[in-house]
């Protein structure tokens, strides 16, 4: 959650600190539960979360599938029996300040509907890719959902009461809208025109996490939205040495990403993926991270029912 609020990633920072303990005191995640790690083969380990959160799994698969990548020169770690695991950039920094490439997605319950459909078909199915970079330089740090926003930020919209960006959601009809209160599903990135691109994107997601694991497929799953239970992560690490050089191959990531911040001007901030984070990252270590009245009042909510003092 800090992560993710430090990063400018609201939707998945602190907000999500009610939901978490709703699960554990509904018993929809466990709150003790047993994690192993096991060993499949050369470049490939298991972590069962054992129904627990899906955060310290998902860490655990990372230094596995860094620990593989060291030896075999990529490794790779599945989580399984797993629920939400919040912000998927977390875990590929982790394996980037780790010192490795790392991929991670991850399906979760559906509430996104298919290009040009009124039905569910997949979750928001994020897809997080971090790699490190040259002195001086932040990590490339790609971190998005494949529908055109997270659910958790439509939830934010109404906690808000903000508008939606158009062609973000869709009503029970279908039909593209901006009201967050009459949204009933979320679009696919690419929107009413490329839609097919994002929706592809979240079924092949789906497929690396839930059917290569034998987990639920998004439309499989329990509870409500994002209260998915039997969820699969993949996490990918690749060693930067494994065609050569680490400190090249870390020089032409931050070449590629001063690249990126050499096209702008005229009024444009053109940058990597990650740029944005890492300056919300700066301006909050230095602030403080803001908490809106809305939340602060759901906040001082949860803390009153478990006789906690207020914020």
């Amino acid at each position: 959650m800090l992560h993710a609020s430090r990063h400018g990633v609201d939707s998945h920072g602190v907000r999500l600190l009610p939901f978490y303990v709703d699960c554990l005191k509904t018993g929809l995640v466990k709150g003790t539960p047993n994690i192993t790690v096991s060993k499949l083969r050369a470049a490939a380990a298991q972590v069962d979360a054992d129904g627990g959160l899906g955060h310290a799994p998902t860490y655990r698969a990372v230094q596995a599938a860094c620990a593989l990548a060291k030896e075999a020169g990529i490794g790779l770690a599945a989580v399984l029996h797993s629920t939400h695991f919040g912000a998927a950039g977390a875990y590929a920094l982790a394996g980037a300040e780790a010192g490795f490439h790392c991929l991670v997605v991850c399906n979760s319950g559906a509430f996104v509907a298919p290009f040009d459909g009124a039905r569910a078909l997949h979750g928001t199915n994020p897809i997080a890719y971090a790699a490190p970079a040259a002195a001086g330089s932040d990590p490339f740090l790609l971190d998005m959902a494949t529908s055109a926003i997270p659910w958790n930020r439509l939830l934010l919209a109404r906690t808000l009461k903000h508008d939606l960006p158009p062609d973000v959601a869709v009503d029970r009809h279908g039909d593209y809208t901006t009201n967050p209160e009459t949204a009933q599903l979320l679009a696919p990135v690419g929107g009413p025109r490329y839609g097919y691109k994002g929706a592809g994107l979240a079924g092949m997601i789906s497929i690396m996490s839930a059917a290569l694991t034998g987990m639920r497929l998004d439309f499989e799953q329990d509870g409500a939205a994002l209260g998915d239970t039997e969820l699969g992560h993949i996490v990918i690490a690749i060693d930067p040495g494994l065609f050569g050089d680490p400190a090249q191959a870390a020089e032409r990531v931050a070449a590629y990403i001063r690249a990126a911040q050499a096209l702008s001007g005229d009024g444009r901030v053109v940058d990597a993926a990650g740029g944005p984070q890492w300056r919300h990252k700066a301006e909050r270590d230095a602030h403080g991270i803001p908490i809106p009245a809305a939340l602060r009042a759901e906040l001082n909510q949860m803390a009153g029912g478990l006789g906690l003092p207020a914020l």
